[in-house]
Order: C-alpha cells, then structure tokens, then sequence
C-alpha cells in the first residue's frame, strides 16, 4: 500500500457510540429493531440531528421508541420524551395507516414514494438528501438501523445493493448497524479503519469481513489476523468472513481494486465503557508506540468519515 495516495479515514466508534458533537441522521428501516434493541436505538434516536422513518419503521418507531419500554433500570417513571421523525417515507405498503395520519397531523413532513423499481430503503436517502439540502442541514453520516431479525433474503440483499449507490444519492457515508454488525462500502482505492479496543478484545465481537459483492476485488490487507496480500476475492473462490484482529492493532488498512463490503461485529450494549485507548498502534501494519492515539491517523491525506 503507498502511503503517499489519499487514503479514506473510517472511525468505527462513530457509528455505534457517536460523540456528542458528531451530527447525524438516523434511519429505521422496517423490521430494524425488537425490544432487545431499545436502549441502544434509543439513545442512537435521542442523539441524532435528522430522524427518519421508511415506511414500515414508523410502526416500530411508535411501539417502540416513542411508546416503548424504559431506557434504563434507574430511570424515572417516565421516560425523556422521544422526539418525533423529521421525515417519513416510502410506498406505504407497510406503515399502520392510522399512524401515517397520526404523524401527519402532528406536523412531520410525509412524502409518498410510489416508484416500484427501486426499494424504499434507494427512496429513502434519495428524498433524506433532498431534505437535507432544502433545509441546508448539515450532518457527516447516515446511521440505518437494518434488518435485524428479516427473514426475508432478497431485503437483506437489496439493503446491500443500495449501499453500492448511496454515493450518488448522498453526499456523507451511508452505514448499516444491524443487531450488532456494522456494514458500509469500501470505494476502490485505500482504507484506514479505527477499531476500538473493547472490541478487538471481545471474543464475541472482534469478527470482522471483507465481502466482494458484484465484482472480484484484488485486496491487500494490514492490521488482521489474516492478511491478504494482492489477493482476488470473489465468490466461487476466496471471500474473507470470520476473520479478527492483530491483538497489537487499533486500526485496519486496507486497499482494493473494486467496491469491497466491509463488516465488523461491534459492542451494543451503551452501559458499557471503552477501557483507556491502549498506546500500542498499528500503523501500515507495524506495531509502534505513542501516546497520542491520533498519531495513526497523521498519514490520512483525504477526507475522514
């Protein structure tokens, strides 16, 4: 990897335990979240600058979110009020329709979306870019909360094909949190990715996987426990899934020739803490010492997401 070529910053933490200076939309999508899921979407919910609901997602925004069970234990009686979506959209095949009006006269901004050929998720961020723009709102990510019990394939599947085309859609990155997976698109050149250390160190968590969905991908790999070195990752041949960490590692380079799913197993439960960021780094695969944790990210030459 030439460390000389722009290289795209992606720091994992942002996605599941956004600081609270970190703007950002959040999006439910229909079957994205059980009540297993409520403390974790709801504080996603309560942080987020632009709140959106896709069809079916206002259903379990309503049950669950703004009418569901306590935040935590030690919480008063009455949970902090749940703001309301900015923006609801989609077809409309699944949303209660008593709700649709409900939220309607409540003032939230309702656009119908009746194109067949593209899903709702496609619609969705197509109409949230427009929103954004038209309010001149500025926001760094998009956090969609997926499909964490479907037992529909092709949504699963169709979720993935909108992620190969949200940077026509959207400007900022687009990434799926998906009951304890985080999954966005690597764009063909080179990566750095930040993993925290309460999830490399977790057993259960410290999965990681690179998915060449479309089209081979050539990739050279730093930072994990199986590297790989100019390989071509494709169905039918080598796709890199259960793959982990370098214990020495906070970070994971990556280079590809083509567009390249990236996924990793993250914490989910917003009572736990990081423990103290270790001084141990791994930059372009080398183990160094520092004591400032963004002493790895002092070679990232292009925008960070």
């Amino acid at each position: 990897m030439n460390g000389s070529e722009d290289r795209v910053l992606w720091k994992a933490e942002n996605y599941y335990r956004p600081h609270s200076e970190l703007r950002f939309a959040v999006v439910l999508l229909n079957e994205s979240i059980d009540a297993s899921d409520f403390q974790f979407v709801y504080q996603l919910w309560q942080k987020a600058h632009v709140r959106m609901c896709v069809d079916g997602g206002t259903n379990l925004y309503h049950s669950l979110i703004r009418n569901g069970p306590q935040v935590t234990k030690t919480t008063a009686s009455d949970p902090p009020k749940s703001p309301l979506p900015d923006l609801i959209t989609g077809d409309f095949d699944s949303i209660e329709p008593e709700l649709l009006k409900l939220y309607q006269d409540e003032g939230v901004t309702v656009i119908h979306t009746p194109n067949q050929d593209e899903t709702d998720f496609t619609k969705g961020i197509k109409e949230l870019g427009k929103y954004l723009l038209e309010r001149n709102l500025m926001i760094e990510q998009v956090l969609v909360i997926a499909g964490v019990h479907s037992e529909r394939f092709d949504h699963i599947m169709a979720n993935l094909a909108t992620l190969f085309k949200v940077n026509t859609l959207i400007p900022m990155p687009v990434i799926l949190l998906c009951k304890g997976s985080l999954i966005w698109l690597l764009s063909p050149g080179n990566h750095r990715i930040l993993v925290e250390k309460d999830v490399i160190l977790n057993s259960k968590r410290s999965w990681c996987g690179l998915i060449p969905l479309g089209h081979p991908a050539v990739v050279t790999t730093s930072g994990l426990k199986w590297n790989l070195d100019n390989q071509e990752l494709s169905f039918g041949s080598l796709v890199s899934t259960s793959n982990t960490y370098d214990l020495k590692c906070t970070s994971v380079d990556i280079h590809t020739s083509h567009p390249l799913i990236w996924t990793m197993g993250i914490e989910t439960n917003p009572e736990i803490m990081s423990p103290p960021f270790s001084e141990e780094t791994c930059v372009n695969g080398e183990s160094e010492l520092c004591s400032d944790r963004n002493h790895i990210c002092q070679s990232v030459e292009s925008e960070s997401r």
